[in-house]
């Protein structure tokens, strides 16, 4: 091991200790000891006990740890302190401007265990009440996550676009013929990326555009690479005008889907644009959100048909919103105003229930003071239905979070786990099966709990979740926020072949949050979603005969 590698223990050591309240005199030790192995000059792989301990501030104690590091590869004072502390909140001390003090809150106190939870505890706005921290900490927590994340070589589809596509928007204004645009897996929306790549027409003068935005690492007649400002990389294509769309559609992909497309082509090359490819090759163009869905791509070979596929303008409701009553930022009318000015037809609030202590969750007489307030807005807003539902935690043993006569009086119920998400297959299936049965259960929210490059979903069998789904006209939601986008659109054919319908929710926490529902859009799009197959593209009054269904 080398001094650096050495010395990086000794402060992984101090930090775990820190998180875990240990002896102050001894974490300082080891805080100590960081900072002069790392300066060394000499190799302490090779130096004797007598030599060690020679060092100012390296004792016999830490001498020994260091020799059991150099023989053996491990400190077991470490190795102790890993195994008590989850991976994910390990990884959480490696976010620049995250101390062992800061995340000793989040974790204790909101019991989240991985930098994605945080990023989403961020958004759901959870970290405001805590002490210490405060709206103006929360932000700066976000940013520094953020930045984590770019870090890391992937990312989700959202922030790909958030902030490559104002450069594509400002490139293409410069001059309209370099015809910049995403390819790859931003172009079939894919929900996590970890390529980005964009295709554009040749031109003499795309180097000196290209600076404001980062610096250009690699660069030959077909390629160059562009490391932009906040550290994501960028690979460019670049191509002739002339053979644009027939470039396009390969660099589009997937790898399978090309070689199948081409099977079917007379012609494949020079074509300027993708639609003229598939035009004179006596095709129907083909969606590029479709190209991974192997189902839709063998029926558009045998039947020659597209799915008419949903689209945003189709939904007419918003379901799964959250409002200052539990974690949300904005009230519950400055909610229901937003998305009626938005020119949808009705909202169903659905904030937390009472066991999601850490969010604010409704107890009984809170939920009975929120459906006085919905009645009074019901009055006061014209040609607009604003519904009662709540996001009912599902308990360990399956139950609902309130006693029946609550329940009934919702006008519809979303069951979602929050809470004690290390479960085996079985386990899971149990609890989730459970609240499906439940006959005020209408919605099962975000049914496997992941977090898209933060959290894996809990074990569960889609097939069998579905036919529950089916048997007990229970319908599956399509959380919209980029970091969950739970149901996975590779289940939504199963899910339509089964009548099981999908509701594309945002479990928007703010105005602003209801926007993801675009991200839904495009995750059900994948899927091959139609309207009919989507319950909140049913009119208000369409709606209604469901909820009395």
């Amino acid at each position: 091991m080398t001094n650096k590698e050495i010395a990086k223990c000794f402060s992984e050591l101090a930090t775990l200790m820190e998180l875990h309240h240990e002896n102050p005199f001894k974490i300082k030790s080891y805080s100590n000891a960081y900072l002069t192995l790392r300066k060394l000059d000499g190799e302490l792989s090779v130096m004797s006990d007598k030599e060690l301990d020679e060092f100012p501030g390296i004792g016999k104690a830490i001498s020994a740890k260091i020799r059991e590091l150099v023989t053996t590869g491990q400190m077991e004072a470490l190795e102790k302190y890993r195994s008590i502390t989850p991976e994910g909140v390990r990884e959480l001390l490696k976010v620049n401007g995250l101390g062992p003090k800061k995340i000793d809150a989040i974790w204790r106190k909101l019991e989240i265990t991985s930098p994605g939870e945080l990023l989403y505890a961020c958004n759901e706005n959870r970290l405001i009440e805590l002490p210490g921290f405060g709206e103006k900490t929360q932000a700066e927590v976000k940013a520094r996550l953020e930045f984590y994340f770019n870090a890391s070589g992937k990312y989700l589809y959202q922030k790909v676009v958030e902030i490559i596509q104002p450069m594509i928007d400002n490139l293409n204004a410069y001059s309209p013929e370099l015809k910049v645009c995403f390819s790859g897996q931003t172009r079939r929306k894919c929900p996590v990326i970890d390529q980005i790549e964009l295709i554009t027409v040749r031109n003499e003068n795309l180097s000196s555009l290209l600076i404001e935005f980062g610096e250009i690492i690699e660069s030959d007649v077909e390629k160059l690479v562009l490391m932009l400002n906040n550290g994501m990389q960028v690979s460019m294509i670049l191509v002739d005008s002339q053979e644009y769309g027939s470039r396009l559609f390969e660099y589009t992909g997937p790898t399978e889907f090309v070689k199948k497309a081409k099977l079917m082509m007379k012609s494949f090359q020079n074509y300027a644009s993708e639609e003229e490819l598939f035009k004179n090759n006596n095709l129907l163009y083909f969606p590029e959100v479709l190209r991974d869905n192997d189902q839709a791509i063998e029926d558009y070979k045998t039947s020659g048909k597209i799915p008419k596929l949903i689209n945003y303008e189709d939904i007419k409701g918003v379901i799964h919103n959250h409002s200052t009553w539990s974690d949300g930022i904005h009230t519950l009318e400055e909610m229901a105003l937003h998305v009626k000015k938005s020119g949808f037809e009705y909202f169903v609030i659905s904030d937390h229930s009472k066991s999601a202590f850490y969010a604010n969750g409704l107890n009984i007489d809170r939920v009975t003071a929120q459906w006085k307030e919905i009645e009074q807005l019901n009055k006061s807003i014209n040609d607009f239905k604003i519904y009662k539902s709540i996001e009912s935690d599902i308990l360990s043993d399956g139950q609902l979070d309130y006693p029946e006569e609550i329940l009934k009086g919702f006008d519809l119920v979303i069951a979602s786990i929050h809470s004690n998400l290390n479960m085996d297959e079985s386990k899971a299936m149990k609890r989730l099966i459970s609240a499906i049965e439940n006959p005020y259960t209408r919605i099962l929210g975000h049914p496997t709990g992941r977090l898209l490059l933060s959290r894996k979903a809990y074990p569960v069998n889609h097939m069998k979740l579905i036919d529950a789904c089916a048997a007990n006209k229970v319908v599956i939601e399509l959380n919209a926020n980029p970091l969950r986008l739970d149901i996975d659109w590779t289940w939504i054919p199963y899910a339509i072949e089964k009548g099981v319908m999908i509701s594309i929710n945002p479990d928007a926490h703010s105005k602003a949050g209801i926007f993801d529902m675009h991200f839904g859009v495009y995750a059900a799009q994948k899927g091959a979603l139609s309207e009919g197959n989507c319950l909140n593209c049913l009119k208000k009054a369409d709606f209604e005969v469901w909820l009395k269904s």
